[in-house]
């Protein structure tokens, strides 16, 4: 079938739902299907068919190191401020007539959007116009002012909604969106990333820190919740005095975060790493935490950091928040554990350090686990979205 993908944000530029569309589309193509993706930011020329390149000109070849074998068609007016309501707004508008063009020469089966309300409405306008199915995955947790049964006229032309997490599916219920309209479907992970792993390097990076090593990974900001980590830390640290901890990551919170943590010994700021250096990190630490709390506009999805630490063999401790405990069962593979509650991290991380078979359990529970959220799988259930619309 052919797909026409509008998402505003495509690697080089990173996140969670960057990462998602570039995998979701090679797979996709893999299976047959014909993509054309249209963004905002990121790729390289309109309708090129290139290795993707990053912004410095270098190949991203631990991530996106191939040939992309679809078209990228990217907007114009490049010159709007990133994440800014003009940018959004004039993003679906640009999407909407340019997929409508390239409809006219080689028509679309579908239309598969990521957002939410603004995608919603524009792509479903979009899908009703040319008389082909809307899919919608909406990636993050909604923002709660606009989750009002009136609202739900956004989705009135949205064949089906993926949700990444239960928590996203129950908030559009809660607003009278009708269950069958919804599937809940994570994100993946490429579990091929986590084989022919350079054990030199990973003795290297282990050896560089003192045990145990407590790694993070995540923008630096306040949804994320690392202050509640570093607080978590300090605690840690009156017991387990030569405790790391490693925060892998860049964002407006960096410089707040590093004053708090100014007087606690053991804490690495690692900025930003390539994502094949963050596998390395993973596989150096003993335990990985996810701190993450509902900021009022920004909140979590299905983590793929925390799928990535279970494809490493990491017990995870992690918040009651998002698509977290779709992950995690407390107890069996890691912790669940109460937003901004420094204790219970602390408390938490102590548990595991004081038991080595409950480690290895909880190893053992994320291998096997992560088997089902290989790109491969989840691709499988998204196209099966697709079959039932048409």
């Amino acid at each position: 079938m052919r797909i026409a993908r509008i998402i505003e944000y495509f690697p080089p530029h990173i996140g969670g739902m960057e990462r998602h569309g570039l995998a979701l589309t090679q797979e996709q193509i893999k299976l047959g299907h014909e993509v054309d993706v249209y963004i905002g930011v990121g790729g390289l020329k309109p309708n090129s068919k290139q290795f993707l390149k990053s912004d410095f000109g270098e190949f991203l070849k631990s991530d996106f190191g191939f040939e992309l074998g679809f078209n990228i068609h990217k907007m114009p007016l490049q010159f709007l401020p990133l994440y800014s309501k003009a940018r959004r707004f004039w993003f679906n508008i640009w999407a909407y007539f340019a997929v409508k063009k390239n409809h006219k020469k080689n028509p679309y089966n579908i239309v598969h959007l990521h957002g939410d309300f603004v995608e919603a409405f524009f792509g479903g306008k979009l899908a009703k116009k040319l008389k082909i199915p809307a899919v919608l995955t909406i990636h993050a947790g909604l923002n709660k002012r606009l989750l009002k049964p009136k609202n739900a006229k956004y989705f009135s032309n949205i064949s089906k909604i993926i949700c990444v997490s239960n928590e996203i599916k129950q908030d559009l219920k809660n607003i009278n969106i009708a269950d069958a309209k919804l599937e809940v479907i994570s994100s993946g992970v490429y579990l091929k990333d986590f084989e022919n792993k350079n054990q030199e390097e990973i003795q290297k990076m282990s050896e560089q820190y003192s045990k145990p090593i407590i790694i993070s990974v995540g923008n630096l900001r306040k949804s994320k919740g690392q202050i509640y980590l570093i607080e978590a830390f300090k605690r840690l640290k009156n017991n387990f005095d030569s405790a790391t901890l490693l925060l892998i990551g860049d964002g407006p919170d960096k410089k707040y975060l590093k004053d708090r943590a100014k007087k606690i010994p053991g804490i690495y700021f690692l900025d930003r790493q390539e994502h094949d250096k963050v596998m390395e990190y993973l596989y150096a630490s003993d335990i990985f935490v996810l701190p993450s709390i509902n900021a009022p506009n920004d909140r979590e999805g299905t983590s793929t950091v925390i799928m990535e630490a279970m494809a490493a063999g990491l017990p995870i401790i992690t918040t009651k928040v998002g698509g977290n405990s779709a992950l995690i069962k407390d107890g069996m593979n890691g912790f669940l554990v109460d937003e901004k509650n420094s204790e219970a991290i602390a408390e938490a991380m102590a548990k595991l350090l004081k038991d080595e078979k409950l480690c290895f359990d909880m190893k053992e529970k994320n291998l096997e686990d992560i088997k089902q959220k290989d790109w491969s799988i989840i691709t499988g259930l998204i196209i099966q979205v697709y079959e039932s619309v048409l």
